[in-house]
């Protein structure tokens, strides 16, 4: 399947932004089930990309100008050939055995981890995924980027953002190499036209895919932007800035079968 995709995200400021850095992780590469046909990153700026510790492409983009808008575009083709896991030996899986702040468990996480974390084989780890939704809810602007995986427990409600910190938060305590994934899935929801988020778990020598929002667990609707040990490492976009007073972000992405 060739899908082909648009990405603008769109800030404005209250007031002239002095100067600002973006870190941009929007550029996918051609590996595991995804072919990258063409891709084109645009923004104002200067631009250096290089590969950051995880083996992603890492656009740093610098603003010296003032400014009160700022568009940052990606667009390209890929082509996606379905499959149950991939091998990506870029870093160790060791890496991700450990919790990082935003995905520690604690009191809460961990009964429920008692009460489902009933094995660390695919089958158990997919159930555990459902429980997980079940008890968190799909909930649309329910959280923000720096809820921890124990917040959004407690709230019982989340996005996929959140569905796969508390997710990495389970089965990294079962001891279980688990990364956070940012990218993009195809899919008819209009609720999911947005860059995405999923996680992956190291099972006999491959990554298998955990989508716990939609409950998708192969590779057939996924593209890769960035992997990590959480949306910190991974996030598409992040930045900072002088000046601008208060911010508004606008986001449109379109992701299309070709």
């Amino acid at each position: 399947m060739n899908l082909v995709i648009n990405h603008q995200t769109h800030y404005n400021y209250e007031s002239a932004v002095k100067r600002s850095n973006q870190y941009i992780r929007l550029t996918p590469q051609t590996f595991g089930h995804q072919i990258v046909h063409a891709w084109q990153l645009a923004a104002p700026g200067i631009k250096c990309t290089q590969q950051d510790g995880f083996g992603n492409i890492w656009t740093s983009l610098t603003v010296n100008q003032p400014h009160q808008e700022l568009l940052i575009m990606a667009q390209g083709e890929v082509e996606i050939n379905p499959t149950e896991a991939i091998e990506d030996n870029r870093l160790s899986p060791m890496f991700f055995t450990h919790a990082t702040e935003t995905t520690t468990c604690h009191e809460p996480l961990l009964d429920f981890i008692a009460q489902y974390g009933k094995g660390t084989d695919r089958s158990a780890l997919i159930d555990l995924s459902a429980a997980i939704l079940e008890r968190m809810p799909y909930t649309p602007m329910s959280t923000n980027v720096l809820t921890t995986a124990a917040e959004a427990f407690d709230l019982e409600q989340g996005v996929c953002q959140d569905h796969t910190h508390v997710f990495l938060a389970c089965t990294r305590h079962l001891k279980l190499p688990a990364r956070y994934v940012s990218g993009y899935l195809h899919s008819s929801d209009s609720t999911h036209l947005s860059t995405h988020a999923w996680a992956e778990v190291y099972l006999n020598g491959k990554w298998y895919c955990f989508d716990t929002s939609n409950q998708l667990f192969s590779l057939d609707h996924h593209v890769y932007l960035a992997v990590g040990r959480d949306y910190f490492d991974a996030a598409p976009v992040r930045g900072t800035r002088q000046g601008g007073g208060e911010e508004s972000m606008r986001a449109l992405v379109q992701v299309l079968a070709s």
